[in-house]
């Protein structure tokens, strides 16, 4: 049955209705000078709330009874089921099967009913909001200045790859640029070698016309004898029944070599075209790493900028917290659970940056 009256109901339902750390906060303002040195504690508490809450997480305001027992469990206590329960019993004070920061912290420390209902608040609300105001900004600070270091660790990490994409690329251009000068000089040496054997060719056709030339005239040269005119005779048909041994040399020799001049001429062509399309590949992968280094240097200057302005409002907010403080009938525990908040966040200044 619940132990809230029915007068009692609103304000409850008003005080429950906050998310965990509302409620947390609402308990430390009322009764500070109990649970000053149980904030810390109160702070580890709300935490594992936000985690065991399925649905809303830091937005839920009670657990079932469930995720309840998972709590106390995780507290280190022993108990059986049916302590457990029993347990549970007497912290659900509305009886809703479900627990609040409120209940537990009611229970915990012997608050009763009444004494939560009626809890001060502390009478600086608007400074509160203001201070408030300033960590809700100095957070937003730091959750910017979190996302701007991480694409700034990223920038640099796709500056590096582009870098060394780009030297990749660079050292196969210088490859198949040797290998193209190569080709050329091997086109150069075919070229020359064709040239030669075409030379020899020639020599060797020109002797075959020469001698031919020579054994007709013998042949026909009716001022000499038979003998030396059919002798002409029989070595000009000789001669014109196959080549001579040089002259075929030649020709396989010239052949050959023209052969290989062609095969070198498309090697070096297909070379050349290799060359070139790695020649434009490493610059383009040149220029995609220079613009990569680029946007690291500015996604870096933007992560520095983020960092000063995150340690600046956060700085900001503890001085306002800090004044806060020191005036009279203030909200306690709104103000230490906002300090601790900002220490919090501080964890995600660089190292050099968090004293």
């Amino acid at each position: 049955m619940s132990r809230i009256q029915k007068d009692q109901e609103a304000k409850w339902q008003q005080i429950e209705s906050r998310n965990y750390a509302g409620q947390c906060k609402y308990m430390l303002n009322g009764f500070w000078d109990t649970l000053e040195k149980e904030a810390e504690l109160i702070w580890n508490w709300c935490q594992r709330f936000n985690e065991l809450d399925q649905d809303k997480h830091a937005d839920g305001n009670e657990l079932d009874e469930f995720w309840s027992h998972k709590f106390l469990e995780g507290l280190g206590e022993t108990m059986t089921v049916i302590e457990m329960r029993e347990k549970f019993r007497k912290i659900d004070a509305d009886f809703n099967k479900r627990m609040s920061m409120v209940e537990y912290i009611m229970f915990r420390y012997g608050f009763s009913i009444p004494s939560v209902l009626t809890a001060p608040q502390g009478d600086n609300t608007e400074g509160i909001k203001r201070a408030e105001a300033m960590v809700n900004a100095a957070q937003a600070a730091v959750d910017e200045m979190t996302a701007k270091l991480a694409e700034s660790t990223a920038a640099a990490e796709r500056a590096k790859k582009a870098a060394d994409a780009a030297k990749k690329a660079a050292d196969a251009a210088k490859l198949t640029a040797e290998a193209s000068a190569k080709a050329a000089k091997a086109v150069a040496e075919a070229e020359a070698e064709a040239k030669k054997a075409l030379a020899e060719l020639q020599a060797e056709e020109k002797a075959f016309e020469n001698k031919k030339a020579a054994l007709e005239k013998t042949k026909n040269d009716m001022s000499i004898g038979v003998v030396k005119r059919n002798k002409a005779a029989n070595e000009l048909d000789q001669l014109l029944s196959e080549d001579p041994l040089p002259l075929r040399k030649a020709k396989i020799n010239q052949s050959a070599a023209v052969k290989k001049c062609e095969r070198a001429t498309k090697a070096a062509e297909t070379a050349k075209a290799k060359a070139d399309a790695d020649a434009a590949a490493a610059e383009a992968a040149s220029e995609k790493a220079a613009a990569a280094e680029r946007e690291a240097i500015a996604a870096e200057e933007e992560a520095q900028a983020s960092v000063a302005e995150a340690e600046r409002k956060l700085q900001e907010a503890l001085d306002c917290l800090e004044a806060e403080k020191q005036k009279g009938g203030v909200a306690q525990g709104d103000i230490w659970w906002m300090q601790r908040e900002i220490t919090e966040k501080k964890k995600y200044l660089p190292a050099s940056k968090q004293k």
